[in-house]
């Protein structure tokens, strides 16, 4: 299952076949923390969902950027993303003065250390970004990760450690400063966060254009080799299978309303057929030419 999978096989299934099952799991892992970076960059909801879509249509259209660590790169095209939208803000000209000189804060509420927090965390080494990330920004256990890179638990906690701790040194040279304990219980109240039901809709939008441009739907895109089509149609299809959905219901509603117009301008039944052995009670006009009907009117009328 693609569940299962980890982060770098999914892409480069992604990669090699344009799999939109690998790239709506992608989606479905990393949505929530992509969302919550850019929100908390940005502080509106909209302009967060705008930029969490363009990350992941940045990474749908070039995957091969992707060398290491998914989750760190997804976080820090992001970052960059949601960056760039608000220095383009106009009206945020002013905050932005403030913030590249930045007055020394003792923090101790979310809202003093989320605007520095992503930037924060770009500055770190990849292996202590990912980690963060993925355990406090994706909310998965610290279990789970010692499990996965087979270490013990509490070699993972001194790693995580380590990792805040090099966090809120950089806070602090960004004018946040904070308690270890602080940053701790921040992170872990805070830091998962759900996207929204329309970003959620526009990304399965995006997941369907991949599944349309890996079986060949969309124009602009090379189509696949015979060999390969053959290889890989089951898996195209299954891929494909909501969209085959779609176009055979569109196809029977169709043939539903041409029949009821069919049978809308079709003769009723009740009215019978005339039969050839009915006698005609109406006395039939004997055959004659143009001269003798003449003749006959001039006879009549005299």
């Amino acid at each position: 299952m693609a569940s299962a999978e980890t982060d770098l096989v999914l892409l480069q299934r992604f990669k090699e076949t344009g799999d939109a099952t690998a790239f709506s799991e992608i989606v479905r892992r990393y949505a929530g923390a992509v969302f919550a970076t850019c929100h908390r960059i940005l502080r509106d909801p909209s302009s967060a969902e705008d930029a969490a879509q363009e990350t992941f249509f940045r990474l749908m259209t070039r995957p091969q950027r992707v060398s290491t660590s998914l989750g760190g790169w997804l976080h820090r095209a992001a970052t960059r993303l949601a960056l760039d939208i608000r220095r383009s803000d106009i009206s945020r000209r002013r905050r932005e003065v403030a913030y590249e000189v930045p007055a020394q804060v003792e923090a101790s509420s979310w809202a003093e250390v989320a605007p520095k927090l992503d930037e924060a965390l770009a500055a770190l080494p990849e292996d202590q970004r990912e980690l963060l990330v993925r355990h406090f920004l994706r909310g998965e256990a610290q279990a789970h990760l010692a499990a996965e890179e087979q270490t013990s638990a509490a070699t993972m906690c001194r790693r995580i450690k380590a990792a805040v701790d090099a966090l809120r040194a950089e806070l602090v040279g960004r004018g946040v400063s904070v308690a270890p304990a602080v940053l701790l219980t921040l992170l872990g109240h805070n830091g998962v966060l759900h996207a929204p039901t329309a970003l959620t809709l526009a990304l399965g939008k995006m997941s369907l254009f991949c599944c349309a441009r890996s079986t060949g739907m969309v124009a602009g895109f090379r189509p696949l080799s015979p060999i390969k089509l053959v290889r890989d149609l089951p898996g195209m299809l299954w891929g494909a299978r909501w969209t085959i959905a779609a176009l055979l219901f569109s196809l029977a509603i169709a043939l539903l309303i041409g029949l009821a117009i069919h049978r809308a301008r079709a003769p009723t039944g009740g009215a019978a057929k005339p039969s050839s052995h009915t006698e005609n009670t109406e006395p039939t006009a004997p055959r004659t030419d143009g001269r003798v009907a003449i003749l006959r009117f001039g006879t009549d009328a005299r």
